[in-house]
């Protein structure tokens, strides 16, 4: 049995989670580069009190955190996505499996940056759970 349709959906899941994370490590490294420098503009600017740097730089590290945890669920999901596209063609309920558990995670836990991608994943997932190898019928041969 084919499984064209889980295969284009898989490839086109990949080929997404492959460029948003790559968009999206672009933008931690930028972002990260201008915080270092609003951070120095503050701390030497003796209008701003020390305790808003400190709140500031706290804020801007935790948008950084968010940013990379990001980038790790688009990297894990990569990485599943690819295996489920190996495993597609021998065992297609693993891969179901592998696809389900690469976009539901990654849709939910990447604060939806990845909904197309993730999306595809699940209908891809779906389909290689729901769709059946056909049943041949053999007929009796009348006495």
């Amino acid at each position: 049995m084919t499984r064209g349709g889980e295969l284009v959906l898989g490839l086109i899941g990949v080929v997404f989670t492959l460029i948003l994370g790559a968009f999206l490590g672009f933008i931690i490294v930028g972002f990260q580069a201008l915080i270092r420098a609003y951070e120095q503009d503050m701390i030497n600017d003796p209008t701003v009190p020390s305790h808003e740097v400190e709140g500031a730089t706290t804020f801007f590290g935790f948008l950084a955190s968010l940013g990379w945890w990001a980038f790790a669920m688009h990297i894990i999901g990569l990485i599943l996505g690819f295996v489920a596209l190996i495993m597609l063609k021998n065992n297609p309920t693993t891969s179901g499996i592998l696809y389900i558990i690469a976009g539901g995670p990654m849709l939910l836990l990447s604060f939806g940056i990845s909904l197309i991608p993730s999306v595809l994943f699940i209908i891809a997932g779906i389909r290689c759970l729901v769709r059946k190898p056909p049943v041949s019928f053999e007929y009796a041969q009348p006495y």
